[in-house]
């Protein structure tokens, strides 16, 4: 799961078109979803994606920036 988180921050940095197409449609399941939290450490991350700017998966703790744009799956097969 860390290379994936990785990957998904290398792709936060880069966003490609094609990446960002993905998180967005990603993003949108995860700002409906119960376990998507907003915490105090990751209010600083500034994205584009205003709906999970500083939230975080309450399951596998992956701040939601990096998750959405990375290769891993959701804990909850939503994505």
């Amino acid at each position: 799961m860390v290379k994936e988180i990785l990957s998904g921050w290398k792709n936060y940095l880069e966003r490609s078109e094609v990446t960002e197409a993905v998180a967005q449609k990603r993003a949108a399941i995860c700002a409906a979803c119960p376990y998507a939290k907003h915490g105090k450490l990751l209010a600083f991350i500034k994205d584009s994606l205003t709906e999970i700017e500083g939230a975080y998966c309450n399951i596998c703790k992956c701040p939601l920036s990096a998750k959405v744009r990375s290769t891993d799956i959701c804990p909850k097969n939503k994505w």
